[in-house]
């Protein structure tokens, strides 16, 4: 098991994530010189669901980034592309600190091309590729700000449905940042679920019912879970060979909750996170405003605003490289989207004595 990551060490870690890429080559893919106002750069990145282009916004003289989305993510009718594109508008609609600002959505044929804010930073899923496991004094304050952010998108009836570290872009100031909006779609609370055409997501981070399809807010919840489970133990709960027994996992597996307490999670948090990832959709916090609200009570607001600075001022210090845009360069692409998950088998084999 990988050692704890604290205060101490955060900075010199920080320093070597920034200046260390992932050495995969993206995918030849026919990118414009032009989209609207905005003329493409270099490639910043790429991951399963799209690369990502910087780019600069003449008429408004600034930076910003462009991801233009894979084949595979647009769908295979225009049903399902005016879905895709119907939920990256909605979300392109809510303004907060903490969620990526998109300008705007171009279609370039039958490609939609997404105009977002530029940021300077790394995404989580580099942090915890680099760090492990986190202290709770830090996954905390960072799981509380993603929730809040996500809890406006739910309050604007928007679902995100891939949420997981790769999405989420920490900037030098220490804020981080939910992006990608391609799998998002508008909800609406007089149903239960809704049914999208195409199931997508990760399926490290998806709840049971969305292998089937089924979205909602809980889904959100469940993958807010997850991913806390992850910065506290170094480690997604559940790890499989093949997406089948993945899905068995999330349906009938408990969280790591033994492994938790040994990390130094409270009983009072274990049970917070079983009950964001209960099997049982409506056993769950009902919005990430719920769970939001469960995260208040656990965690102390001055060891937060603590936690927070000192990672702010580790995050500033760094120095500079390229900069993140929505969906940048995730080090485990193969887990965007219904990819193989083989590549955990390998880390799953090592680490299972420690999730019994």
């Amino acid at each position: 098991m990988m050692g704890s990551m604290n205060d101490s060490n955060l900075r010199e870690t920080m320093t070597l994530l920034v200046s260390t890429r992932t050495g995969a080559k993206p995918e030849a893919v026919e990118i414009p010189r032009r989209v609207g106002s905005v003329k493409l750069g270099e490639v910043l990145g790429e991951g399963a669901s799209g690369v990502v282009v910087a780019g600069f916004d003449e008429a408004l003289n600034r930076r910003v980034a462009v991801k233009v989305l894979h084949r595979q993510m647009i769908g295979r009718t225009s049903a399902a592309t005016q879905e895709l594109v119907a939920g990256i508008r909605s979300a392109a609609h809510i303004r907060h600190p903490n969620i990526l600002t998109i300008h705007a959505v171009e279609l370039v044929g039958e490609f939609p091309m997404i105009v977002t804010e530029l940021v300077d930073g790394v995404s989580l899923r580099e942090l915890l590729a680099r760090t492990g496991p986190l202290d709770v004094s830090l996954a905390l304050p960072l799981v509380r700000t993603v929730a809040a952010a996500v809890a406006v998108l739910h309050e604007n009836s928007v679902v995100h449905r891939d949420l997981k570290p790769a999405n989420i872009l920490l900037d030098r100031d220490g804020e981080p940042r939910v992006c990608d909006f391609g799998l998002a779609c508008e909800f609406d609370y007089s149903q239960f679920t809704r049914t999208t055409e195409a199931i997508g997501g990760s399926p490290l981070y998806m709840a049971p019912e969305t292998f089937d399809g089924h979205v909602s807010p809980q889904s959100d919840v469940y993958a807010l879970g997850v991913m806390l489970i992850e910065m506290l133990c170094g480690q997604a709960p559940f790890l499989a060979d093949s997406i089948t027994e993945l899905r068995r996992m999330h349906e009938r597996h408990d969280p790591p909750f033994e492994l938790l307490r040994r990390r130094g999670v409270s009983d009072e948090l274990c049970e917070m996170i079983g009950r964001a990832l209960h099997k049982k959709r409506i056993m769950r916090y009902k919005t990430a405003g719920h769970l939001l609200r469960a995260l208040d009570r656990i965690a102390e607001s001055s060891a937060t605003h603590a936690s927070r600075a000192r990672l702010a001022a580790a995050i500033s210090a760094l120095p500079r490289s390229k900069p993140a845009g929505s969906g940048r360069v995730d080090p485990d692409p193969a887990m965007t989207t219904f990819d193989l998950v083989a590549r955990r088998a390998r880390q799953k084999r090592e680490t299972r004595s420690d999730f019994r």
